[in-house]
């Protein structure tokens, strides 16, 4: 058949194969990327000029973030997964011999602790709610408790009142109770109840002597102390007495707190209030504002391109999904009645 006595939609079929030939030779991998250097900086110079309102809106991103983190559900694989690859990282022999100070620097330590110790109020308040707390005052209490108790058996005050007492404290408390029960007993009655009548004296002591004495100086050189104690352990040695099987409960934990937490009105006021900001700072503006402060360039972009396109590229040729695709693409127009007519 010649090609004048051809058929529109022989025709039709040969123009879409030689379209899908052009198009697959376009993407080849080193084809592709000639053709994408040559477009970027011009598509990245329109890019700039315009306004990230022009592309998405203020509420559309709050949906997605309400569509993705609050309402879909997420899989419970992504725990287990997490869970797992924590556990993998908390055993592996590199994780046990990594030092402390190979992940954190001294200087960077004492730059924390200097932050730490300009929020002077909060670490008065801090102290202040600690000293408060009903554990604190059965530790102050049971410390001079026993403080008290001790002083007066192991002192020469039983001994100058109980002839034949001196001989026997070094048998220790138990066996000055059993000799003289009742003058122990009522020793220690007394004592209990000093306590109890002072505690409130004894923790605002507390708090007057912590919130004096606990100088910035002070705190700096425990902190750095404290420092100098564990910089050179490994994590194998700091991580001691805790397993593989605490570390995935804790992940389970951070999950369940995640589904719940996602849930809560300060979840959403506070993303809402973020995008909000990012909107009133970036919006109107021109996105050149926002490329410059994320140090974004068309060089930046041909490189991550270089980095990904010709594996990417490579897979959908092979598999025959990018023929598939753009034979999809292409047949619609030229199998349509508009294309078929104009090859009549």
């Amino acid at each position: 058949m010649t090609k004048a006595t051809q058929t529109p939609e022989a025709l039709a079929q040969k123009l879409l194969e030689l379209h899908l030939q052009h198009e697959m030779a376009a993407f080849d991998a080193d084809n592709f990327m000639a053709w994408a250097r040559e477009e970027t900086d011009p598509l990245f110079n329109w890019f700039r000029t315009t306004q990230l309102t022009q592309w998405v809106s203020a509420q559309q991103v709050k949906d997605v973030i309400k569509r993705n983190v609050v309402d879909h559900e997420i899989p419970g694989a992504i725990a287990e997964i997490a869970g797992e690859a924590a556990t993998r990282l908390y055993n592996s022999e590199q994780h046990k011999n990594t030092k402390l100070n190979e992940v954190i620097t001294s200087h960077q330590f004492e730059e924390f602790v200097d932050k730490f110790l300009e929020l002077e109020k909060q670490r008065v308040d801090v102290l202040d709610h600690i000293i408060d707390l009903p554990i604190y005052g059965d530790l102050i209490s049971g410390v001079v408790y026993q403080a008290i108790t001790r002083y007066i058996y192991e002192s020469n005050i039983i001994s100058k009142k109980v002839p034949g007492v001196s001989s026997m404290l070094k048998m220790g408390r138990n066996v000055v109770n059993k000799t003289v029960p009742k003058l122990g007993g009522a020793m220690e009655e007394s004592v209990k109840s000093y306590i109890t009548n002072n505690l409130e004296f004894i923790l605002d002591e507390s708090k007057s002597f912590l919130e004096n004495s606990m100088t910035e100086e002070q705190l700096k050189s425990s902190a750095m102390d404290l420092w100098d104690s564990y910089e050179d352990k490994t994590f194998g040695e700091l991580q001691k007495g805790m397993d593989s099987i605490d570390l995935s409960e804790f992940v389970v934990l951070g999950y369940e707190f995640w589904l719940r937490f996602r849930k809560t009105e300060y979840f959403q006021n506070s993303y809402e209030l973020i995008v909000d900001y990012f909107y009133e700072k970036y919006g109107d503006n021109d996105m050149s504002c926002l490329i410059d402060d994320l140090k974004i360039t068309p060089e930046r972009i041909i490189e991550e391109m270089e980095a990904f396109a010709p594996n990417v590229l490579s897979m959908f040729k092979e598999s025959g999904q990018l023929e598939g695709l753009l034979r999809r693409r292409l047949e619609g127009f030229y199998m349509s009645d508009t294309a078929l007519n104009c090859l009549k």
